[in-house]
């Protein structure tokens, strides 16, 4: 993976986390698949762009509140064939109030200069050992 390829993950992730959808929708295939975790809330799989944004709108509402929501990309690394990126996010569960802090990685393929599929980790050597990298 080039470092165009790692920069593009880190520009749409990035702009995922910002809830900038529609600029992230352009470094997604239109047919991309998105695998979450069963910790992960919401579908544990998105078919397509307009289910990965409705996803998306749904799990920002966690970060809703200003003072106390972010997210961000802490870490990628690009492999042969995937790219890895670590998140760490902190917010609140919007009816309880309930504090969310927690990091999580996904790996991440590409196909012509866009991702096609995202795999949600629940930390970051889990992900690293999906591409075949040992922590």
């Amino acid at each position: 993976m080039s470092q165009e390829s790692s920069e593009l993950v880190r520009r749409t992730f990035e702009a995922l986390l910002d809830g900038a959808f529609q600029e992230a929708a352009h470094g997604f295939h239109a047919d991309a698949v998105w695998h979450n975790t069963g910790e992960f809330p919401g579908p544990l799989r998105c078919d397509g762009l307009p289910a990965i944004v409705d996803f998306w709108t749904s799990y920002a509402e966690l970060f809703d509140d200003q003072r106390t929501g972010k997210q961000e990309v802490e870490q990628v690394i690009a492999e042969q064939k995937s790219v890895v990126v670590a998140v760490h996010a902190v917010g609140r569960w919007p009816r309880s109030g309930i504090p969310i802090d927690v990091r999580w990685a996904a790996a991440v393929q590409l196909r012509d200069d866009k991702i096609s599929r995202v795999d949600v980790h629940g930390d970051f050597s889990k992900a690293l050992k999906a591409v075949g990298l040992e922590p």
